[in-house]
């Protein structure tokens, strides 16, 4: 196929995702939000798929690579189940929040209850991806270094926790690979991580890097998504010993030079204009003094 002709056909494709976007807005009876259009859109110019893992793709007008590929499909299943997510945990954090404090203590017996139910939500969760998900070795560094925190045989383990553990693994992973705003947060925030208060009091570990999230977002309805997701953990994970053992172990495992940002990574943050990259701002303190 010659150039002209790949070019041709290039157009012809976008032509046709042109139209069809618009036949979708004039039958949608909710109009596309402003959050929801897409945002620094850039042409494709070259996709590599390296040799120690990863994929990286180059676009017009950007110094540094992509790291990944965000193919609407992956991106689209990924961004709905945040959403359906977000809305199950506000819809649990306002149905309990009339209710006065000492009589949610009367739940406390059924928290085994609760344990089957979120076990049942993961894997529902698992199931969604689980015909999407990428070989491992393709997923970004920092994600691939999450992956392998992940995968490790603890002896002890019950053959349950361990399934549980590896749906986590892979939906998480997923989730990061295909959601950049969520992957850039983690990377940031492993540089706060302390290892050694995670291997001692994980639970306390865990609430305090979502308080420094929290802190550096600069959209109230962010905030309010990691206070719903603080509160869970909070209120359940320190009832449900298999997961918080799961969690603290990953991050205790995790090395975080492989994890946090780099040049490439900081450039693409530098667009974003709705959390506060610790970065960028002690680069602002520097400059500042």
């Amino acid at each position: 196929m010659t150039e002209q002709e790949i070019q041709t056909r290039d157009q012809e494709f976008t032509n046709n995702m042109n139209l069809m976007y618009g036949i979708v807005a004039e039958m949608r009876e909710i109009p596309q939000l402003p959050s929801e259009a897409p945002k620094d859109v850039s042409a494709l110019t070259k996709v590599e798929f390296l040799e120690e893992g990863g994929v990286l793709t180059w676009m017009e007008g950007h110094e540094y690579p992509y790291k990944g590929f965000p193919f609407y499909e992956f991106v689209d299943r990924i961004d709905y189940m945040k959403k359906l997510t977000r809305s199950f945990l506000s819809g649990l954090y306002h149905s309990f929040k009339p209710i006065r404090k000492v009589w949610i203590l009367t739940l406390i017996p059924s928290i085994w209850v609760s344990k089957i139910l979120l076990r049942a939500i993961i894997y529902t969760f698992y199931r969604m991806i689980e015909r999407f998900r990428i070989k491992s070795h393709r997923y970004c560094k920092s994600v691939r270094e999450l992956y392998r925190a992940f995968t490790y045989e603890d002896p002890s383990e019950k053959s349950q926790d361990t399934q549980l553990r590896l749906q986590l693994r892979d939906l998480m992973c997923m989730i990061l690979e295909f959601d950049n705003a969520y992957r850039y947060r983690f990377q940031d925030i492993m540089e706060d991580l302390d290892i050694l208060v995670i291997k001692e009091k994980p639970l306390n570990e865990i609430i305090r890097l979502f308080d420094i999230m929290s802190s550096r977002e600069k959209t109230q309805e962010i905030k309010d998504t990691w206070t719903l997701i603080k509160s869970f953990v909070y209120y359940y994970v320190k009832y449900d010993k298999s997961l918080l053992k799961i969690l603290a172990n990953t991050l205790y495992r995790i090395n975080t030079e492989k994890a946090i940002l780099d040049e490439g990574d900081r450039h693409y943050c530098e667009k974003r204009t709705d959390y506060n990259f610790k970065h960028y701002d002690v680069s602002k303190r520097i400059l500042s003094q």
